[in-house]
């Protein structure tokens, strides 16, 4: 600890006797004994998850960073070890589950996967996490405003449903589904390698505000003067990791988050095509949504380059037009263990057809749902979930590589089971795509 900030390190430098993973063994160890009506217990902590968490909007990472925040002084005080910093589990380095969480206090039994097994590459690969960070707009970063938000209610607005992005429907979600048990569900507190993963989730953010990338928040106060539950704590208060006390071993410049005074990503909206049909997907058949849009709307094209490789010369500036689109009303399947891969403009995809296809945008999974349903901002409660996804440099591939891309862009799912899973055939009901030029 250097000037009262706490470093936050890689378990992976971590041998079992490591003295973080003592004390962490030791707090874990005490919170299970500790009795029910204390808010410490184990059990507890996961039924803060269970009821407040938001998934699926923009309060996600800071909501998350408060939680994990909470717990590591809880570690703290029953460890007995005042200087303990939350390790985290860098898994685009090493995609297995760290050894030391196979045994004893650490191990959750519930879970799917072997000690050996390891997270697909189209998860959480390095191509796919430098991606995320080139990401400019925090919303295409973070997961957007819930649809509809227009006061601070945070009983109202903090489990609303918005569009999940990048970071939180890929790496996040899939690492949840793929080791599975109580992993794959709201109660996942239970295992603990879900501190670990959450650590990482919030050191990605850290390092997308940190220098050299200096990315911004999000300056607009339907964000910043949300009051987060269960903590009575200001989003706008949980900004800068080195104000909070801590760091992470991989930044060498914290510093307080930056922001942007852009408005919402759909407020930039400059036209916007109505969703499409409703359709029904299965697993290994893919549904389309052809989308008639302008060629005049399409942005310049550049370069070609490789879907798993995209240059940083490729990536729109901030505040540069940007062609969105959100995968609307996805009714989640029973069985998680499934991912949904997106294409654009693919005339021969098949279930075979790679990720590294110039045609593949991303994917996402469901995490979470089944255990306890989000109530919508109508007061409705829906299963359904939304995910949008930044087409910008598809778009510039697919035009430099393609001279008759025409103006209707054809967005894709194949859904498909995670390798080596057994999961029963079922379909997964899709409103609709709308495509939104900012």
């Amino acid at each position: 600890m250097s000037n009262g900030i706490r470093t936050r390190e890689n378990v992976a430098r971590m041998g079992r006797n490591h003295p973080t993973l003592a004390a962490y063994r030791a707090a874990v160890r005490q919170m299970k004994s500790l009795p029910e009506s204390d808010p410490r217990n184990w059990r507890r902590q996961a039924e803060i998850h269970v009821t407040s968490c938001p998934h699926g909007n923009w309060y996600f990472l800071p909501w998350h960073r408060k939680y994990i925040l909470d717990f590591e002084e809880i570690c703290r005080d029953l460890s007995g070890n005042p200087n303990f910093a939350l390790p985290y589990w860098d898994w685009t380095q090493n995609p297995s589950i760290p050894g030391p969480f196979w045994r004893g206090t650490l191990l959750d039994r519930t879970r799917d996967v072997d000690r050996d097994d390891i997270i697909p590459a189209q998860f959480v690969g390095q191509p796919i996490i430098d991606n995320i960070l080139r990401q400019t707009d925090f919303e295409l970063f973070a997961s957007t405003r819930p649809f509809g938000q227009n006061n601070t209610d945070p009983q109202r607005w903090q489990r609303a449903g918005g569009g999940q992005a990048l970071l939180e429907r890929t790496p996040h979600n899939n690492v949840h589904n793929w080791i599975g048990g109580n992993m794959a569900t709201f109660e996942s507190p239970l295992d603990p390698a879900f501190w670990l993963h959450h650590c990482n989730i919030d050191r990605l953010w850290a390092e997308w505000n940190a220098p050299p990338r200096s990315r911004p928040n999000t300056s607009d106060v339907l964000w910043t003067n949300l009051s987060l539950l269960p903590f009575n704590t200001l989003v706008r208060n949980l900004q800068s990791v080195t104000q909070l006390g801590y760091t992470y071993d991989t930044l060498a410049q914290p510093q307080l988050a930056e922001v942007s005074e852009s408005p919402p990503l759909l407020e930039r909206a400059r036209e916007r095509f109505e969703l499409t049909e409703p359709q029904v997907a299965s697993l290994e058949q893919s549904v389309s949504f052809p989308v008639q849009t302008p060629q005049s709307a399409l942005p310049v094209a550049a370069e070609a380059v490789s879907a798993e490789a995209v240059s940083a010369q490729d990536v729109a500036e901030d505040g540069a037009p940007k062609v969105v689109a959100f995968v609307r009303g996805v009714e989640p399947p029973e069985d998680r263990r499934v991912t949904v891969n997106v294409f654009l403009n693919c005339p021969y995809l098949s279930a075979e057809t790679p990720v590294s296809d110039p045609h593949h945008v991303g994917n996402f999974a469901f995490f979470g749902v089944h255990e306890h349903e989000h109530e919508e901002a109508e007061g409705e409660h829906d299963m359904k979930k939304s995910f949008v996804f930044d087409l910008s440099n598809t778009v510039n591939r697919l035009q430099s590589l393609e001279s008759d891309l025409d103006s209707q862009l054809t967005v894709q799912l194949m859904p498909k089971p995670y390798a080596g899973r057994n999961v029963q055939p079922e379909e997964i009901r899709i409103e609709g795509v709308e495509i939104v030029y900012t």
